[in-house]
């Protein structure tokens, strides 16, 4: 990896969020962790750095991801978007042009995979 990509993560189960939290540092990346959709706001706003991705479950207390995926991108117009959920149709409220879907349960190789293939558009943009 050329530079330390931040990742802001918003999930509400402190056991999948600590999970992807191990898996990022583990391959560099920098985190943000939230523990549902307004707090990730309050970090973001809080956080002067460039954000390069969000990662966030659909299904949160307080603010769904699809919400806030949309308002940060309001906020930071470059940030991507990851949503994921283990809930079945979950995906087809991801708006293709706007984010992306990852299928709950993943396996860490899966998260990287996924996350390379959406950094990549950012170098290639």
């Amino acid at each position: 990896m050329a530079r330390s990509y931040v990742v802001l993560v918003a999930e509400d189960d402190a056991l999948v969020r600590n999970l992807i939290n191990a898996v990022l540092l583990r391959d560099g990346y920098s985190v943000l962790l939230a523990s549902d959709g307004q707090e990730a706001l309050e970090v973001s706003r809080g956080y002067s750095g460039e954000i390069d991705l969000l990662l966030s479950d659909v299904l949160m207390p307080r603010m769904n991801g699809l919400n806030l995926a949309r308002s940060l991108k309001a906020e930071r117009p470059g940030i991507r978007s990851l949503l994921m959920s283990g809930k079945l149709g979950s995906e087809t409220i991801c708006p293709s042009a706007e984010m992306d879907f990852l299928r709950k349960p993943f396996v860490p190789d899966e998260l990287r995979r996924k996350m390379r293939e959406l950094l990549s558009r950012l170098t290639d943009s």
